[in-house]
Order: structure tokens, then C-alpha cells, then sequence
């Protein structure tokens, strides 16, 4: 029979090996009370606070990136005439395919740093809004950062950072977690979902298959292709087609 001090060596070496198969829980996201208290602030002065990316707690707003409802980075703005080949080294590996497009590897041409190309067909209303949107809420830790906008005659061309760590789905099927790192990642979850309903966006596809974890095991929340815009005080009648909610 094991002595307790046996028992808690196990448990620890048990634990270290689940969180080394598993993303961390990231304490870089705020706590829901403290998101109250930062999302009062931004009422009061009018903006929307998107607090930097990877930072480790709530920014001042002196400190933070302060972005008005609606602006966006010139990169990212529809309409512009460069043309992606001009930037990215395109047709990489496919590492996603959906309805109305698919995903790939893409690398930059000045530092040859690789990112996901999500290209996107013209002709859907659900295309151009997912575009939008992803303009609207990129900037928070826990949203995909959308780094540039191409189109042409036929396609939308995101360019996003590549999430090198995988979807959550895969790391479901890879074996069960402890309560307290699926708790983690739920909460972090629900703060990124919090901020889609502050900035008036409806995700509607809340599924682990659309949360990616970056290389550092961040937990980052991806594909708004079913996200609609919100306005406060009224209800959403759109039927959702989504697996989940959200």
C-alpha cells in the first residue's frame, strides 16, 4: 500500500503529463468581473477597448490598443487593388475546407513568416458578412487576428495567423482532460464570447472544431462564417444552422 506522500508524487507526475498534451490555461484573458468593470469604462468613454494582444491583464486605456466602433486596420479594408500574390507566397497545404471556401498555408513574402489564407467565393451575402465581421471583432487575444484583406473578380483572400497547435477537436479525441483544464479552457471560451456579444456580433457556431490553439497553447476562436450583427434590445430571428450556440 502506497503512503500518502507516494500518492500525491503520482497524482503530481499524473498531472504534469495531462498538461503537457493539453493547452494551458491561459491566465491572459480577464476575469468575467473584471471585463464588467472594463466594458463600464469603454461606455463611458464612448470607444471600444481592445486591450493588446497577449496581454497578461486589464490595460488602462492609455495603455491599450483604443479602436472606435467601426475602424479598422488598412491592411484589412476591402476595396484595396494589391493583389495578394504581391505580398504572399500562395497554394500552400490545404489545412481546412468548408462551404463556400477553403483554408491553406500562405507565407509572407518579406520574412517568410506563414499564415492561414482563408479564400472565400464571392456571390454569398454569408461571404461578405463574414468578412466584416472579422474586421469588426479581430484585435481581442482570443479572436484569430485577421492581418490582411485581398480581393479579386471571384474571391475573398483572409490572411489570419496560423494556429500551429490545432483545433480543440483534436485534442478531444486525443484523451480526456482534467475538470480543472477544461474549465480553463470553457472560461476562456465564454470571455471571447462575452466580447462578440459587446461588440454586437452572434458567433452561432460555438463548436471545439472552431477553436484553434495557437503554438504557445493559446485558445483562439475561429470561422465566423455564421456570425450575424446585433443590435442591443433586440432578439435574433435568424434560423441558426450551427452545431452548438454562441
Amino acid at each position: 500500500m502506497r503512503s500518502p506522500n507516494e500518492m500525491k508524487k503520482k497524482r503530481k507526475e499524473s498531472e504534469a503529463s495531462e498538461r503537457s498534451n493539453w493547452p494551458e490555461v491561459s491566465r491572459s484573458h480577464y476575469s468575467l468581473e473584471r471585463g464588467s468593470r472594463f466594458n463600464k469604462r469603454c461606455r463611458e468613454d464612448g470607444v471600444a477597448t481592445v486591450p493588446t494582444r497577449g496581454a497578461s491583464s486589464l490595460l488602462t486605456a492609455a495603455r491599450g490598443l483604443k479602436r472606435k466602433i467601426g475602424c479598422i486596420d488598412d491592411a484589412t479594408r476591402m476595396g484595396r487593388s494589391v493583389r495578394i500574390e504581391d505580398d504572399y507566397v500562395i497554394g500552400g497545404s490545404t489545412i481546412g475546407q468548408g462551404k463556400f471556401g477553403s483554408v491553406t498555408v500562405c507565407r509572407a513574402r518579406a520574412g517568410g513568416v506563414e499564415y492561414a489564407c482563408k479564400t472565400l467565393r464571392k456571390g454569398e451575402e454569408t461571404v461578405h458578412r463574414e468578412v466584416e465581421i472579422m474586421q469588426h471583432v479581430s484585435g481581442h487575444p482570443g479572436v484569430v487576428t485577421l492581418k490582411a484583406v485581398y480581393e479579386d473578380a471571384e474571391c475573398w483572400h483572409l490572411v489570419m495567423e496560423l494556429c500551429s497547435g490545432g483545433r480543440l477537436v483534436d485534442k478531444m479525441r486525443e484523451g480526456p482532460c482534467s475538470e480543472h483544464v477544461a474549465a480553463g479552457i470553457l472560461k476562456e471560451v465564454m470571455v471571447v464570447v462575452k466580447y462578440c456579444h459587446d461588440m454586437g456580433v452572434v458567433h452561432r457556431d460555438i463548436k471545439p472544431e472552431n477553436v484553434l490553439i495557437t503554438g504557445t497553447g493559446k485558445i483562439k476562436l475561429a470561422d465566423f462564417g455564421l456570425a450575424i450583427r446585433i443590435c442591443e434590445g433586440k432578439l435574433t430571428r435568424d434560423r441558426c444552422l450551427g452545431d452548438r450556440f454562441g
